[in-house]
């Protein structure tokens, strides 16, 4: 989908439409330049659980009434992003989410096998029975969603899986790069599933978890490696729509 970038009417409703996963911003939580802080981390939020889709555009002036605040915290959030290549800045005041192409999704794959089976590994020596526990649960969410074909609940599961296993590293190096790399992939990623659907959505989190009960690094990084790139797969199989030309 893809939004006329003018000050219509419809224009903006198409807009708002888009970012329904946006909330105002609390009066009295943040003050000055802690204000583009929340901005960024709910955008940011949105684009790596994959509220949004690539191709969408939305004036700042849209984000500013969503999020109930001024326009220059809002560009300064979005100049973040912009930075990390989560978003793109267009004329006249406008925001775009990137495309995909066949061949920036198999970079960002082969960077995202290289970190996060580090974490991976790394999160297996570490891991509590309590976190293995919390995995379990998450698992669970993203099983009923799946059968109930409710991509952001997926999503969301699913992101929450693996930041959640990651986040046993507390890495402070590796950690925020994946994260900037799902800010890139997850607009794609919802347009995907919102197209194929969750029904059939294959993922390795039970090898995961039981490669974790056994405390096997190699075992869970091999997992993950395998939950990446099976996904991919899929995804680089399609011959329709979901990439833009290189």
């Amino acid at each position: 989908m893809r939004l006329r970038m003018d000050t219509s009417v419809s224009s903006r409703r198409a807009a708002n439409s888009g970012l329904k996963g946006l909330r105002p911003l609390r009066r009295g939580g943040a003050a000055g330049g802690r204000l583009h802080d929340e901005i960024y981390a709910a955008l940011r939020q949105a684009l790596i659980v994959g509220e949004l889709i690539p191709g969408q555009v939305f004036p700042i002036r849209t984000l500013a009434e969503r999020f109930g605040t001024s326009l220059i915290p809002v560009r300064d959030a979005l100049k973040r992003l912009v930075a990390e290549r989560a978003l793109l800045m267009l004329a006249n005041r406008t925001v775009c989410i990137p495309k995909m192409t066949r061949a920036r999704f198999q970079e960002l794959l082969q960077v995202r096998l290289s970190l996060e089976t580090k974490l991976a590994h790394r999160a297996s020596e570490l891991i509590r029975q309590e976190d293995i526990l919390e995995l379990e649960s998450i698992n669970e969410s993203m099983q009923a969603a799946a059968r109930k074909g409710n991509v952001k609940a997926y999503l969301v599961a699913n992101h929450a899986f693996h930041f959640r296993l990651y986040s046993v590293t507390n890495s402070l190096v590796m950690l925020p790069i994946v994260e900037s790399l799902w800010m890139q992939v997850g607009p794609f990623l919802n347009g995907v599933f919102t197209a194929a659907g969750t029904k059939n959505a294959h993922d390795n989190h039970e090898q995961i978890l039981k490669a974790l009960r056994r405390r096997d690094p190699v075992a869970v990084a091999d997992a993950v490696s395998s939950d990446l790139v099976d996904a991919a797969d899929v995804i680089l199989a399609r011959k329709d729509f979901m990439f833009d030309e290189d």
